[in-house]
């Protein structure tokens, strides 16, 4: 998909031109939709389209410093939507204060171009909340491919956290489908992270689940999204 500013895809009529919005994936853009792929620091100049680009929890090394000003470098250019996808995960040997520290390094890169973080959080959300409030963070959180219970889900939207969700809503019966139905409209957005599934697929199942019209959603997604990436 070739750059076009953010704002070009804002004011297309309400009908079947306003294009899916893939909010996180590693795989390259569907035609006609909007995809925000994710990429290393170090591949983030040359990429085309919309990308973020950060330090995944699972990347974290010894050379953290270097990995760390390349994202710095980064983040400031017009196409890196967002920073990440970064975060914690608890199921990962590197130590959990390891994890804290770059995290809490991206954020701050993330606070100084003022660009939303996507973010990945496997059974640390009371550090993931702990952080939010000691970094009296100002840009939005986005936690993607959300598929954890609903007293999570509203403790994250009660700090005003953004939901994303993906392949987990095509699983009958998971706790992403209960979810979706009652999280707010304006705190959550769709995805396909790493999943073979097309965007569109994503859609029609958050459409039916919330009883929505495709229209209406994504209206909804195209009106989050310019709210989260257009800082209005």
């Amino acid at each position: 998909m070739p750059y076009h500013p953010v704002w070009h895809f804002l004011f297309l009529p309400v009908n079947d031109q306003i294009p899916y919005i893939n909010i996180h994936t590693h795989h390259p853009a569907e035609d006609g939709g909007i995809a925000i792929v994710n990429t290393v620091p170090e591949n983030a100049a040359a990429a085309t389209g919309f990308i973020s680009a950060g330090i995944h929890p699972w990347s974290i090394s010894s050379d953290n410093e270097e990995a760390l000003e390349l994202l710095r470098k980064a983040a400031g250019l017009k196409h890196v939507l967002a920073i990440g996808e970064c975060g914690l995960d608890k199921l990962r040997e590197t130590p959990m204060e390891v994890q804290e520290r770059i995290f809490i390094e991206q954020i701050r890169i993330a606070e100084a171009v003022s660009k939303p973080l996507i973010i990945h959080c496997v059974k640390a959300f009371e550090q993931l909340l702990r952080i939010s409030k000691s970094e009296k963070i100002t840009v939005p959180f986005i936690i993607h491919g959300y598929n954890n219970n609903d007293q999570i889900a509203a403790q994250l939207q009660r700090h005003g956290m953004y939901l994303s969700f993906g392949k987990a809503l095509l699983a009958e019966g998971s706790n992403a489908q209960r979810v979706l139905k009652d999280t707010a409209a304006e705190l959550f957005f769709l995805e396909t992270d790493d999943a073979a599934v097309p965007i569109n697929s994503i859609f029609e199942k958050a459409a039916e689940l919330r009883n929505i019209s495709m229209d209406e959603l994504r209206r909804q997604m195209m009106l989050n999204f310019k709210r989260v990436f257009n800082h209005e």
